[in-house]
């Protein structure tokens, strides 16, 4: 629908396509947004997003329960659940590092691509749970897209987050979403020993065990500490966090954001560690896995970059070619 047309004469054939009317600063923002995600051709970046469909019916339906979820009781709700979740791991831990470890052992290839696309769709639920929130602040979720990683994502339109409130719960909600899935793999692993559940359960796992709580840029956690504490979202977390103890931080609110993130990263890289020294005692198979699955995200990830690079290469091979003559 971008073909020239400027913003009143767009916000009127949206309206009338969808159903309803967006403010231009709405839709100002939406385009900015589709355009920074690659979603018009001529736009992308580094990543690529490709339309799967449109996510306002299921969203719209899923918005109300926001009314009820968004709320002090259920937050103390989500923490009983992960508290469930830890003490189910902790109880479980030997037979679910056996169980990895046997999988890596007599299912290799299989493990590596089961553990990519197990954790696709529980990626679009997480997703699927901050657009509910979005929507019911009366923010719009045209597009479900699939990224060049392979991974679903919601674009949706997040002016409508004005409150701070709003926004800290449209960033915990994807987690609180992360929660209670893992809580219901969790409890069926207790009961019971099925490789496909396994495959499921793992990616989530290491999920929460590392990735969670990391503070690298965009995460949600990062941006969701920012929001608790009303402080700008670092651009360079890396960065920011070697300056804030390099130089003096003579105020307490100041160093509460490094003190958080260094914390984080601490809890990360020791449960990384342990994680290292518990396979390499087992099955050291896992950790080779793991990292052929690291390489496989990064390929998958990368590939349409490449691709149009030795295109755009080749074109400058085919013009310079006749010259050279």
């Amino acid at each position: 629908m971008c073909d020239g047309r400027d913003l009143e004469e767009l916000s009127q054939a949206v309206a009338k396509l969808l159903g309803f009317t967006l403010t231009l600063e709405q839709l100002n923002s939406s385009i900015r947004e589709f355009a920074d995600r690659g979603v018009f051709a001529g736009t992308d970046d580094n990543s690529r997003n490709y339309r799967i469909c449109d996510a306002s019916p299921v969203v719209s339906k899923l918005s109300p329960f926001v009314q009820w979820l968004a709320t002090w009781w259920f937050a103390g709700l989500t923490l009983l659940a992960l508290l469930a979740c830890l003490s189910l791991l902790i109880h479980d831990w030997g037979r679910f590092t056996t169980s990895v470890a046997s999988a890596a052992r007599e299912h290799p290839v299989q493990t590596v691509l089961l553990y990519y696309l197990t954790f696709i769709p529980i990626a679009l639920l997480h997703e699927l749970g901050h657009a509910a929130v979005a929507n019911f602040h009366g923010g719009e979720v045209p597009e479900i897209v699939i990224c060049s990683n392979a991974n679903f994502a919601v674009i949706t339109n997040m002016t409508v987050l004005k409150g701070r409130r709003s926004r800290i719960w449209y960033l915990g909600m994807g987690t609180v979403v992360d929660i209670f899935v893992w809580l219901a793999l969790l409890t069926a692993f207790h009961f019971t020993r099925n490789y496909l559940l396994l495959m499921f359960l793992l990616p989530q796992t290491v999920y929460f065990l590392i990735y969670v709580y990391s503070i690298f840029k965009n995460s949600d956690y990062l941006k969701l500490v920012c929001a608790l504490l009303d402080k700008e979202v670092p651009a360079h977390p890396w960065r920011f966090l070697r300056d804030s103890w390099t130089s003096p931080l003579k105020q307490s609110a100041t160093r509460k954001l490094p003190l958080v993130m260094t914390v984080s990263l601490v809890i990360k890289l020791s449960v990384t560690a342990f994680l290292i020294w518990t396979f390499l005692k087992i099955e050291p198979r896992v950790l080779l896995l793991y990292l052929v699955y690291r390489i496989l995200v990064y390929f998958v990830g990368h590939w349409s970059i490449w691709w149009r690079r030795w295109v755009n290469r080749a074109r400058v091979f085919q013009v310079s070619r006749p010259g050279e003559s």
